[in-house]
């Protein structure tokens, strides 16, 4: 083997380190750009990511403002209905801001079948479509089908204070309409006036089909009108006392029930139905 010296071996040690020194050199200068394009990178996904979050959150809440509009105007529309419910001649005039999808007034749908029950007599006194209205909502990421914004599921009610109608989100194909129609009110008392007591069942009975058939996009205006109310009666004279009348609601296949009492005289009874009928008529508003 050759011997090297300790002059010679030192100074391949030196010269080994310098190498060393170099290659190290070299790789932090290649570390440096490398390391900077990194946090470059990381900072821009990161700065994106923060962007598109950003973004969402606001879209999520402009959806929900706006869900939350679309549904105070049908609310309103609800109150102007009710407002000028049985006032003849009186009208308002009903603005929506656009936040819904469409509007649709469908005066042929929303059957209404009414059944009296006395005793062993059965009779048919009401069978008629009254209208109702759909509303679109816009998109957002709330689900609220099957939530009643006024009144609740009952088909037909006897309580002055609770509400006639029925305004309800449902969900079609994936997109949220608020429903809007209304029920009978039925109540009853006994008329002494005459010397036979005559027990007056009263229903009343909010009616939308002489509406236009209305279809709106955006933003609009809508005349509500009360065109009329008529009055229908039938009168029966049982020849047996009862204590009870039933009566029967059926909306689209819906049905309920209430029971009304009834006062009979000795050995008959004497009932008079009063069917009232509100007619209210949606219209464009012309100008």
């Amino acid at each position: 083997m050759l011997a090297l010296t300790g002059g010679a071996l030192l100074s391949f040690y030196d010269h080994l380190s310098g190498e060393t020194m170099g290659l190290g050199r070299a790789n932090k200068g290649l570390a440096t750009p490398v390391s900077l394009l990194v946090l470059l990178s990381s900072f821009t996904i990161l700065t994106m990511a923060t962007y598109y979050s950003a973004m969402s959150s606001l879209n999520t809440k402009a959806g929900r403002l706006s869900y939350a509009a679309a549904k105070q105007d049908m609310l309103t529309l609800d109150d102007s209905i009710v407002s000028i419910a049985w006032s003849p001649g009186s009208a308002t005039i009903q603005s929506f801001q656009g936040h819904g999808g469409g509007f649709k007034a469908k005066p042929h749908l929303r059957r209404l079948l009414i059944n009296l029950t006395l005793g062993s007599s059965q009779d048919t006194i009401f069978n008629s479509s009254i209208g109702c209205v759909e509303y679109e909502m816009p998109s957002t990421d709330m689900s609220e089908a099957g939530l009643f914004l006024s009144g609740d599921e009952r088909t037909i009610i006897n309580k002055s204070y609770a509400k006639i109608s029925q305004m309800y989100i449902t969900n079609d194909e994936d997109i949220q309409e608020i429903y809007l129609g209304y029920r009978p009110l039925a109540a009853s008392f006994v008329d002494t006036s005459d010397s036979n007591a005559t027990n007056i069942m009263r229903i009343h009975i909010v009616n939308l089909n002489s509406s236009r058939g209305l279809i709106y996009q955006g933003s609009f205006r809508i005349k509500v009108h009360c065109v009329n109310v008529t009055l229908a009666t039938r009168n029966y004279n049982l020849p047996y006392k009862i204590s009870t009348a039933v009566v029967k609601a059926t909306i689209d296949g819906n049905e309920g029930i209430i029971y009304l009492p009834i006062s009979g005289n000795g050995g008959y009874t004497i009932v008079k139905t009063e069917i009232l009928i509100c007619n209210i008529r949606l219209e464009e508003v012309n100008g």
